[in-house]
């Protein structure tokens, strides 16, 4: 029962973040000239700090053979 208890917590927790993240999505496409700026330089941010990663884990995989 206990459980049950905490699968169901669990599901009601996922669908509410899924939730906030829809409205989020839908106020940020419907206000993205407001966003684009900000939005782009934080994509450009991410996408910098993976391929960062990216290559350091190449670089330890090829220490490791």
């Amino acid at each position: 029962m206990k459980e049950k208890t905490k699968d169901s917590v669990k599901k009601f927790f996922k669908i509410i973040l899924g939730l906030l993240l829809i409205i989020a999505g839908v106020c940020t496409y419907v206000t993205w000239y407001k966003w684009w700026p900000q939005l782009w330089t934080l994509i450009r941010g991410v996408l910098g700090l993976i391929i960062i990663l990216i290559g350091l884990m190449f670089v330890f995989m090829g220490f490791s053979d």
